[in-house]
C-alpha cells in the first residue's frame, strides 16, 4: 500500500487518475444512477448531479484524522457552485485502539459513524455558528432493518465505500413542502425509500448494492 494510502495525519484529495480512486468514483456512480436515482430514494439526487452541484472526493488514508475532515469541509464552504458533497474512503479502517475496545470487524459501520460524529465535533468547534454542511455517515455495512422508515434510513446509505455526505441546509429548504419542517421532509424520503426496496425486496437490493460493493476492488479492501 502506498504512502499516500497509510497516512493516519493530512487529509490529501486523491489523484483521479490513481486506478483506487477512479474505482471508488466509478462504485459512487452506480450507487448513485442504479440505487439512489433509478428507486428515487432522494428527489434531489439526479438535479444535483445532472447540473454538476456535486462534489465528490477520493481519499486513500486508512485512517484520516476527525480534525482533519473538518478543516476539508470547512474549506468546501466558499465554493457555492456545490450543494452536495461526498467524501469517499474507500481504505478506511479503525484504528487499533478502537479495534481494542469495540468489534475486531474492520467493516462494521458503528466504527465509520463514530468517525464522522467526532468529524461533525471538530466542525462546529471550528465553525462556531449555523453549520455550513450537515455530515452523515454512509457505508457499505449499515445494517438492513426495515422496521420502520425511521431506521430503514440506514439501509439506504449503504454506498459501496465509507463515505460522508456533506448537505447544504438551504438545499433541504429548497426542496421541502414550505408548510413542513426539515424532520417532516427527511421522513418522507424515509418513507418512500422503504416502499421502494420493499416493493423490489430488500434481499434483492442487499445484493445489488453488495455488487457495486464488490466492483474493481482487489482483494486487500475486500
Amino acid at each position: 500500500m502506498s504512502a499516500e494510502s497509510t497516512s493516519s495525519q493530512s487529509l490529501r484529495v486523491a489523484d483521479g487518475d490513481h486506478p483506487e480512486a477512479s474505482a471508488a468514483l466509478r462504485r459512487n456512480e452506480r450507487y448513485l444512477r442504479e440505487f439512489i436515482e433509478d428507486l428515487s430514494i432522494c428527489p434531489y439526487a439526479r438535479m444535483c448531479r445532472e447540473q454538476q452541484r456535486l462534489y465528490r472526493a477520493v481519499f486513500l488514508q486508512t485512517q484520516p484524522t476527525p480534525q482533519s475532515v473538518a478543516e476539508h469541509v470547512l474549506s468546501l464552504e466558499p465554493l457555492s457552485q456545490f450543494e452536495i458533497g461526498l467524501l469517499i474512503f474507500p481504505n478506511f479502517a479503525p484504528s487499533l485502539q478502537a479495534n481494542q475496545t469495540g468489534s475486531q470487524s474492520v467493516g462494521e459501520s458503528h466504527q465509520f459513524e463514530r468517525f464522522v460524529t467526532e468529524a461533525r465535533n471538530h466542525y462546529g468547534k471550528l465553525r462556531r455558528g449555523v453549520p455550513g454542511f450537515f455530515l452523515v455517515a454512509f457505508h457499505p455495512a449499515m445494517p438492513m432493518n426495515l422496521a420502520n422508515p425511521d431506521v430503514a434510513v440506514r439501509f439506504m446509505r449503504r454506498s459501496p465505500d465509507p463515505t460522508i455526505q456533506l448537505v447544504r441546509p438551504e438545499v433541504i429548504d429548497s426542496v421541502r413542502n414550505p408548510h413542513h419542517n426539515r424532520d417532516d421532509l427527511s421522513a418522507t424520503i424515509a418513507e418512500r425509500g422503504l416502499q421502494a426496496v420493499s416493493s423490489i425486496g430488500p434481499d434483492k437490493i442487499a445484493q445489488r448494492l453488495s455488487e457495486i460493493h464488490r466492483d474493481e476492488r482487489s482483494t486487500k479492501n475486500d
